[in-house]
């Protein structure tokens, strides 16, 4: 019966870190990265803005799609100053 126990714990630890890995992984939509900058997912989603901000850091790609999500007309900082980088 221990045996069980500690195999079903197991399996969900590996299955949690394995979902947390993977996330980190997907490129986010451009509605995601709208509301990572927004600080919408920040309360929202603490998990998902943490594993958005995870990804920008090792993906170039995604970080110039942000980066031109926020100069379009009525884009996330388009009405405020462009300002270096935060991620």
């Amino acid at each position: 019966m221990d045996v069980l126990i500690i195999s079903a714990v197991a399996g969900y630890i590996i299955y949690r870190i394995g979902r947390e890995v993977m996330g980190s992984f997907r490129h986010p939509e451009d509605e995601e990265l709208q509301d990572y900058w927004n600080n919408i997912t920040k309360t929202e989603d603490p998990t998902a803005y943490r594993q958005i901000s995870e990804h920008l850091a090792s993906c170039e790609s995604c970080r110039d799609r942000l980066d031109e999500l926020r100069k379009r007309p009525g884009g996330p900082g388009a009405h405020g100053p462009m300002i270096s980088r935060r991620y």
